[in-house]
């Protein structure tokens, strides 16, 4: 059975040109098997990432009418509080599920709402990459919600270009090729919830199978086994156990395509566990996307035929990731297709 590999980044950081290609090499072959894998030595200081857990549970141990006060109108630009059950990922799938059991908190992008006076160029501004840069919507409480949030996403963002780095070094592409795409990236943090105690409908999961569309998702979670699954080549579930003061990371959409379908972007899910978190689990969760009028299409006429995924992605799998498309069409398009708008409407008090 396929196992996570965990994969120490330090000698990308503190050695030579062979030591930063050994890591790559050992990526490549994560990439290649399983689509996930785990790093530690990443330079994400452990502060940062308690405190960060720690805003994130005050927010939603909030009353539900309180979360609902972060909501967004335009439920389209991915942003703020998404309620329980508000967001079906299995939509983009072959799987059929129920709203997922979970609850959920978004921001992408700063512009002027950091509080730094950056004014935003057109690209921010107007459509169709406005979407990607919509203001963010951020609670009152608690204080330290949103200073942490912007800091982490900084960070975060910060170890996917290294990720990006050594996408690059694994095909022998120059080091900075992903550089001038990801300029203006469209990135999201997106923090999660999955309340303790819920009785789960028939074909319910806390998270239903899904594949996520950017580049590179980094996912910080407690150690052990929470519930998150990975489905590997032969079908089987892959249970993954996240490492103490570690990340567990995995392939999107757009990175399965630039690679030509040589890198997998696997169906994952989050089930129940019997000894979860009594307070429920917390996930952070940052998506890598590069700057939103990027085309993305294989860089090489050396694909990997993927017969296999016609089984359980939508229809035309197959042949989606080896044709031309650009950032925005691919990951706004699919988490359009995810949300329920009739479920925001229907709330629950808590």
């Amino acid at each position: 059975m396929a196992e996570l590999a965990v994969i120490d980044l330090t000698p990308f950081y503190e050695g030579d040109d062979a030591d930063r290609r050994l890591v790559a090499t050992a990526i490549d072959r994560a990439c290649r098997e399983l689509g996930f894998f785990a790093v530690l030595g990443h330079r994400v200081p452990a502060e940062m990432v308690t405190s960060t857990r720690g805003a994130v549970r005050g927010f939603f141990d909030l009353p539900l009418r309180e979360k609902l006060t972060a909501r967004t109108e335009n439920r389209s630009s991915g942003r703020g509080y998404v309620p329980f059950e508000g967001e079906t990922l299995s939509y983009t799938t072959t799987f059929t599920a129920r709203p997922d059991a979970k609850e959920s908190f978004s921001i992408g992008p700063f512009s002027d709402d950091d509080g730094a006076g950056h004014e935003p160029d057109p690209y921010e501004l107007f459509e169709p990459s406005g979407i990607a840069f919509s203001p963010n919507v951020w609670p009152a409480e608690p204080p330290t919600f949103a200073p942490a949030m912007r800091a982490y996403y900084r960070a975060l963002g910060s170890l996917a270009d290294d990720l990006l780095c050594l996408t690059a070094l694994a095909f022998d592409l120059p080091e900075s090729w992903f550089a001038d795409k990801s300029d203006r990236p469209t990135s999201a943090l997106r923090v999660l919830h999955y309340p303790p105690g819920q009785e789960l409908g028939e074909g319910q999961y806390p998270a239903s199978p899904h594949t996520d569309y950017g580049t590179w998702t980094i996912l910080h979670k407690r150690p052990g086994l929470t519930g998150l699954e990975v489905q590997a080549t032969d079908g089987s579930w892959v249970q993954v156990r996240a490492p103490e003061g570690g990340f567990v990371v995995n392939v999107g959409d757009l990175l399965m395509r630039w690679t030509g379908g040589h890198w997998l972007s696997t169906l994952h899910r989050v089930v129940p566990v019997a000894d979860a978190d009594p307070q429920g689990e917390v996930s952070l969760v940052f998506f890598h996307q590069p700057n939103w009028d990027v085309v993305v299409y294989p860089w090489s006429t050396s694909v990997a035929q993927r017969p296999e995924l016609a089984e359980r992605y939508a229809a035309g799998a197959t042949e989606r990731h080896y044709y031309g498309v650009t950032v925005g069409e691919l990951v706004f398009g699919k988490y359009r297709a995810t949300v329920s708008d009739e479920a925001l409407s229907a709330g629950r008090d808590g």
